[in-house]
């Protein structure tokens, strides 16, 4: 198929009664397409869609973030930091 010029490689696909379409085998290895890898379909024009992958950042979950706890306990004990947080809540009274 021709476009503007270019050569484009096509394939035809079936719409299922449940609206999926399976992309062609050859474009998912072009494209580096996993499983669980996200697209985005926009209408361009008159029966036109364009698919494009995008990136989605991860969401941080709770182990993350007691990853980033880890750091701090390597610096200081649990009672190291419990007897800087009270002594902090003391000047606060003052």
């Amino acid at each position: 198929m021709m476009y503007d010029g270019f050569i484009m490689k096509t394939h035809v696909t079936t719409l299922t009664e449940r609206g999926q379409v399976s992309i062609p085998a050859d474009f998912r290895a072009e494209l580096g397409l996993k499983p669980g890898d996200k697209l985005l379909w926009s209408a361009s024009g008159d029966k036109a869609l364009l698919i494009t992958t995008v990136e989605v950042p991860k969401r941080k979950t709770f182990k993350s973030a007691l990853g980033f706890a880890k750091t701090f306990r390597e610096t200081m004990s649990t009672a190291e930091w419990m007897k800087i947080l009270r002594e902090g809540e003391e000047d606060d009274d003052e």
